[in-house]
C-alpha cells in the first residue's frame, strides 16, 4: 500500500502541475490545431507519467511488495475525493485475487520499457540543465529580461515539472514586480501572483534528488509575497516550512526565515 501510495502521489502532483500548463497554453493558443497541439502534449505528458509509475510500481514488485500493482488500481480515483481508505482497506484485502497478481510484471513490461527508455532520454536533458540555467541566469543579470522569459518558458516545454525551473521563473517574476521595474501596480500584483504560483510549483514538483536549498530558498521568496500583502499568518507558516528543512538546506534562508518568523510573531 505504501509504494503504491508514493507511486501515485507523484503521479497526480505532477499531473496537476502538467494540466495547469496546458490550460494555460489553451487559453492562449491561437487557432483549434494549436489548442489540439496542446492537449496531445498533455495527453503523452500523461502518459509518460504513467509509465514512470509502472517503473516504480515494477521495482517494489521485485522487492518483495507484490500487491504495489493491485493497490495502485484500487486508489484510481481516489486522490480528489478526500475519502479515507482505512475505511476500505479491509474490503480492498478481501477482494483481492492473488491469481491476477502473479502476471503483473508482463503486464505492464510494455509500459515499463516505455519508461526507461524516457528516463534515459531525461538523463541526457538534466545533465545539460544546470548549464542552460546558468546562461539563462546571466542574462538575468544582464537585464535582458525578456529573452529570459522566453528560454526559461521554453526549458520548461522541454523539461515538465522541472523544480530548478520554476523556481527560476518565480525569481525572474519577482524581479520584474520591483518598483524600479515595475510602476503599475496591476502588473506588479500580476507578476507576483505569477512568482506566487512558479514558488508554489517548485515545492509541490520537489522530489527526494531535490537540493533541499532550492526548496528553501523557494518557501522563503513565497514568504515574503505574502509578507508583502500583510498577509501574516499565512507568512509565518511559509517561513515554519522553510525553517523545518533546517541546516540541510541555504543558511541565509534559513536566517531569513527565523528572523521573519519572530518579527511577525511579535507584531501587534
Amino acid at each position: 500500500m505504501v509504494a503504491a501510495v508514493e507511486a501515485k502521489e507523484v503521479e497526480y502532483q505532477k499531473t496537476q502541475i502538467g494540466t495547469m500548463q496546458a490550460r494555460r497554453k489553451i487559453d492562449a493558443a491561437q487557432g483549434a490545431d494549436a489548442k489540439k497541439a496542446v492537449s496531445a502534449e498533455l495527453n503523452a505528458f500523461k502518459q509518460s507519467l504513467a509509465d514512470e509509475t509502472a517503473i516504480q510500481l515494477s521495482e517494489a514488485y521485485e522487492r518483495g511488495a507484490v500487491l504495489s500493482f493491485y493497490f495502485a488500481d484500487q486508489l484510481k480515483g481516489l486522490e480528489d475525493s478526500g475519502f479515507d481508505i482505512a475505511s476500505s482497506f479491509r474490503d480492498m484485502v478481501l477482494s483481492l485475487d492473488p491469481a491476477k497478481e502473479s502476471n503483473r510484471l508482463a503486464q505492464y513490461a510494455e509500459a515499463r520499457q516505455r519508461g526507461l527508455l524516457a528516463r534515459e532520454a531525461g538523463r541526457g536533458k538534466r545533465l545539460e540543465l544546470p548549464k542552460r540555467l546558468t546562461e539563462i541566469n546571466d542574462l538575468i543579470n544582464n537585464k535582458n529580461y525578456a529573452e529570459a522569459d522566453a528560454q526559461l518558458k521554453k526549458l520548461l516545454e522541454e523539461n515538465p515539472n522541472e523544480p530548478r525551473i520554476f523556481y527560476a521563473l518565480g525569481r525572474l517574476s519577482s524581479i520584474l514586480a520591483q518598483p524600479k521595474i515595475t510602476f503599475d501596480e496591476s502588473l506588479r500584483d500580476k507578476r507576483l501572483s505569477d512568482a506566487r504560483t512558479y514558488y508554489t510549483s517548485a515545492i509541490s514538483s520537489a522530489n527526494k534528488q531535490t537540493d533541499p536549498s532550492l526548496v528553501q530558498l523557494s518557501y522563503v521568496a513565497l514568504g515574503r509575497i505574502y509578507e508583502f500583502y500583510d498577509q501574516d499568518e499565512m507568512a509565518v507558516k511559509i517561513y515554519e516550512a522553510a525553517v523545518k528543512i533546517g541546516d540541510k538546506g541555504d543558511a541565509s534562508a534559513y536566517k531569513e526565515a527565523t528572523e521573519a518568523i519572530v518579527r511577525l510573531t511579535k507584531k501587534p
